[in-house]
């Protein structure tokens, strides 16, 4: 896609006081992201496009197709990967702050480890690649963050991404799941955003709840400072099913969106139920705050869907069905 070229202004004879100045000719409009992505596409290019914008990202190209996207904002597959190894949670915050400032190496070699083991299935890391590509593509190229657009264009021929793609997707197809995923996030209500601070309600609207294990882990985490984006890095899920499981609890009564008052209000541990503790019995507590003893579900194993299934899932597989369904007719 070449930008338009504006003509160059050319003066002949000399300018008299009765001759307006010459107007210089607007600049040459510079190529976007979507632009160079095309034009790689068409190429058929192997490599990483680099947007080094405030944020930042890579688009990992195999032949002109997209194998994987990675941004800084989002967690990446080594988070997902790696997010069910830890039980301490100091560490695991340690980890993330490592991995949010672009420190990813020691990361990429444990997650590298666990893909070559038999821990992880070659369809759970598929499911985590799928989920990371997505939630980076729809930052980094979608712009639903602030300060993510702008970026610089710069392609680096034939570097890959560590882990290998069990399938590419055209540039068409990502960003169609792009626009279909910032129409969902566009149609949320109750002041709930990806980038926005979170807090549980200081009342629930009805004496009980019940809550899914992922639902009460967010609820715990929801203290007024925290965002779709931490919690989804601490809970090692995907950052667009983790906003829209937050838009379910704000609707629900649990969460509400803006950060904490000033005055301090304490919260009893049972504005999030999900059943009553047995007379006499204590709840367990982990270090992040999350009850895990005798009132709180039991936690749900790691492998993060996309909640509901039907809004959330990813239509790619669906698209190239129905490109194949119209070559062979």
């Amino acid at each position: 896609m070449a930008p338009s070229v504006w003509g160059r202004w050319t003066g002949r004879g000399r300018a008299s006081d009765s001759t307006p100045p010459p107007v210089s000719p607007p600049p040459e409009s510079e190529e976007t992201a979507y632009d160079r992505l095309f034009d790689l596409a068409e190429d058929q290019a192997t490599g990483a496009l680099y947007l080094n914008g405030r944020w930042g990202g890579t688009v990992y190209l195999v032949s002109g197709r997209i194998g994987y996207v990675e941004s800084v904002l989002t967690p990446g597959i080594e988070a997902l990967l790696l997010r069910p190894t830890y039980t301490d949670e100091r560490s695991w915050a340690r980890l993330v702050s490592s991995l949010r400032r672009g420190r990813i190496d020691a990361a990429v070699s444990a997650a590298s480890q666990l893909l070559s083991g038999d821990a992880t299935s070659a369809f759970d890391a598929e499911v985590l690649r799928r989920t990371a590509l997505a939630d980076a593509a729809l930052v980094t190229l979608g712009a639903v963050v602030p300060d993510a657009t702008g970026a610089v264009a710069r392609f680096r021929p034939g570097a890959w991404h560590w882990c290998e793609p069990v399938r590419t997707f055209t540039v068409a197809e990502v960003l169609t799941e792009v626009e279909r995923r910032k129409a969902v996030l566009g149609r949320m209500t109750r002041g709930v955003r990806m980038d926005a601070p979170i807090q549980r309600a200081p009342q629930l609207p009805v004496e009980r709840i019940r809550l899914t294990a992922t639902q009460w882990n967010i609820a715990a985490l929801a203290n007024g400072t925290t965002t779709p984006l931490d919690i989804a890095w601490m809970l090692g899920h995907g950052v667009f099913a983790t906003t829209v499981a937050i838009h379910q609890l704000a609707r629900l009564g649990v969460i509400k969106a803006g950060p904490a008052p000033t005055s301090t209000v304490t919260v009893p541990p049972s504005a999030v139920p999900t059943s009553v503790p047995a007379p006499g019995t204590v709840p367990e507590t982990s270090p992040n705050g999350i009850r895990t003893g005798i009132g709180a579900p039991r936690p749900a194993r790691h492998i993060p869907s996309f909640l509901p299934s039907r809004p959330l899932r990813i239509d790619l597989d669906e698209a190239q069905d129905r490109e194949r369904g119209r070559a062979q007719v």
